[in-house]
């Protein structure tokens, strides 16, 4: 399996996610549709496009996806794997609808069973349980039951007995469905599965989209090495000091996460600076940072001077989500404003795309990474950045990235360092 892969993605964690477990060590994650078909132009090399359509309209959505798919294959590199949320959110069925739009032939396969999230029957389980049970939604409203109802009613379930009785019989499912016009919905419940599913789709005219467990089963077909983190115990977090790469940390998300995160990196010595509301909204709104003095951002400023320091939304306990994407755009602003050339770590992928796009940034290329999903990437400015999904990561994700990056290499930091925990710490990952 050595011909290049073209995917898109519905964000920019997912899709630097995708180029990071994809084998070759050379894909290239395009921020614009422009880039993602000048990189086809001039490389052979693998390409995932962040289509940015997790916060769209359900028909901006599917346009967005239909151009991006339409573009790609008019350019001699037809997507192959979409990149969605594995638990469903950002309008699964609008992205369907749009590969449809555009000629594909979509085959479903949305199972994340490293974290648990398998599918059975059309349904998302999670540790065996209905999704719904799961608490991982957060303040939204709307929980999707499973990947056939995010399709809708051309939906068709492909059973895991059927998964699991070979390729030929895979591949005759996914024809008969496509024959009748339907979708296929394909069951896993383990990484086996989705490797089978992997398998049977190669080189077939097929769209595989899912989660990030089927990019990585894609991946090890292709030779992928095992994943080694690039943190593998407590580091020396004596990195997080002056004279060394500095490092801001952007975190635009109001998860559990996060703030145990955050309270972790506060405990040793890193500087949390929360700003205010107002001062991102107005950024929104003049489309620059009119309150670069304010006490907020100085802070920042200086922290980062002498080491590392970490911005988010102010009282971000009391999180307002018609208001999510703004305050996003507001942290990129402002980040752009205050980071010189310190390398970042970037939680959320509205946040990420925010903070590049302030910098002019158009590709980035995966080097490594700290955990599965939290990905080390060389932006085309030569600036060093780790992404992340919002809800994820061990306790010590956000210190350990800084310390990942602070080392000035992939290379594990040193171990043996002592590293201070925020009491009553969640650990459990949550990418997506």
């Amino acid at each position: 399996m050595s011909y290049r892969l073209a995917a898109i993605a519905d964000d920019l964690s997912g899709a630097a996610e995708v180029a990071a477990v994809l084998g070759n060590g050379s894909a290239t994650v395009a921020l614009t549709l422009p880039a993602a078909l000048e990189h086809v132009a001039r490389s052979s090399s693998d390409v995932v496009l962040d289509c940015d359509t997790r916060a769209l309209d359900p028909d901006s959505r599917r346009a967005a996806v239909a151009q991006a798919a339409l573009r790609m294959r008019a350019a001699g590199a037809p997507v192959r794997l979409v990149k969605t949320d594995s638990l469903l959110r950002g309008g699964v069925g609008d992205v369907v609808d749009g590969l449809t739009d555009a000629g594909a032939h979509v085959v479903v396969a949305s199972a994340l069973p490293a974290l648990g999230r398998t599918v059975v029957d059309g349904r998302l389980l999670v540790h065996g349980r209905p999704v719904a049970d799961a608490g991982l939604h957060g303040l939204e409203a709307r929980v999707v039951p499973g990947p056939l109802a995010a399709v809708g009613q051309r939906a068709r379930s492909v059973p895991l007995a059927v998964v699991r009785a070979g390729g030929d019989a895979v591949l005759a499912a996914v024809d008969q469905a496509h024959g009748a016009g339907e979708v296929p919905v394909l069951d896993a419940v383990s990484d086996d599965d989705l490797d089978r599913i992997a398998a049977a789709l190669d080189g077939a005219d097929r769209t595989i989209l899912g989660s990030g467990g089927i990019a990585a089963a894609v991946g090890r077909l292709r030779g992928a090495p095992h994943f080694t983190p690039g943190v593998t115990g407590p580091g020396d977090r004596s990195l997080l000091a002056a004279g060394r790469q500095p490092v801001l940390l952007v975190v635009g998300t109001a998860s559990a996460e996060a703030t145990a995160q955050l309270e972790v990196l506060a405990a040793n010595g890193v500087p949390v600076v929360p700003v205010p509301r107002d001062v991102l909204l107005r950024a929104v709104d003049r489309r620059e940072v009119d309150d670069i003095d304010h006490p907020a951002l100085q802070s920042a400023r200086i922290a980062l001077r002498s080491g590392s320091a970490a911005i988010c939304v102010e009282d971000r306990h009391e999180p307002l989500p018609h208001l999510a994407r703004r305050l996003a755009d507001g942290l990129g602003i402002v980040a752009a404003a205050i980071s010189g050339r310190a390398a970042l770590v970037l939680t959320g992928g509205e946040t990420a795309r925010s903070v590049l796009t302030r910098l002019g940034i158009t590709t980035i290329v995966p080097e490594g990474a700290v955990e599965p999903g939290c990905i080390a990437s060389r932006t085309d400015d030569g600036r060093r950045v780790v992404t992340r999904p919002g809800s994820f990561g061990t306790v010590t994700n956000l210190l350990d990235a800084a310390t990942f990056l602070q080392a000035g290499s992939t290379d594990h930091p040193a171990a043996g360092g002592r590293v201070e925990a925020a009491p009553a710490a969640r650990t459990e990952r949550q990418h997506l």
